[in-house]
């Protein structure tokens, strides 16, 4: 069973905001707690948007053709807004907060929630890290298929490994994840 923390009506969280449309794209945002919603797996917040964390560049390539739940119970729909009317994210804040922020209101899973901003960045790189071993994943069979003899195509998996290392093995490097054990985990 999964632990995750509950948080009050009126309380500030740490979020990634999740669409229907492209569950892949996660908006790393600060909300506050407007209503919950019970479920004992898991529960439901509705919150207003206070914050983003990504930049207006990347907003307006996703944020503007997500669809949201608004409402516990409402199906999933686009923000009424437009992303030309937008030069910044906090021109973009102030608008979800202004008179008829309602409209704008997001549900979101209360397994997507901290409570502090440093738990959000740490549950973002992991949820960032999963996708992109996914991905890569696929990327490494696809490429190394025998069939497939395009420019992107690799005579076998250890070839992809071998660039791999290549290419990335510098960022390895900071990190305390071993290269060798990350192309392991990738079956």
């Amino acid at each position: 069973m999964k632990t995750h923390r509950i948080f009050n009506k009126g309380q500030n969280v740490y979020c990634l905001l999740a669409s229907h449309t492209n569950p892949n794209i996660l908006l790393p945002v600060k909300g506050k707690i407007l209503d919950s919603k019970w479920d004992p797996v898991n529960p439901l917040y509705q919150i207003r948007i206070i914050k983003f964390y990504d930049n207006m560049k990347f907003l307006k390539q996703h944020f503007f053709d997500m669809n949201f739940r608004h409402m516990f119970n409402n199906r999933a729909r686009k923000m009424i807004l437009k992303a030309e009317d937008f030069k910044t994210a906090s021109a973009l804040e102030q608008r979800l907060n202004e008179k008829d922020r309602e409209r704008f209101y997001v549900v979101i899973e209360s397994v997507m929630c901290t409570k502090t901003k440093v738990g959000l960045s740490e549950l973002f790189e992991k949820v960032q890290l999963y996708m992109i071993s996914k991905n890569l994943k696929e990327v490494r069979e696809i490429s190394a298929r025998p069939f497939f003899k395009g420019p992107l195509s690799l005579d076998s998996v250890r070839e992809f490994d071998a660039r791999y290392k290549i290419g990335w093995k510098d960022k390895f490097e900071k990190s305390n994840l071993s290269i060798d054990k990350y192309l392991n985990s990738l079956g």
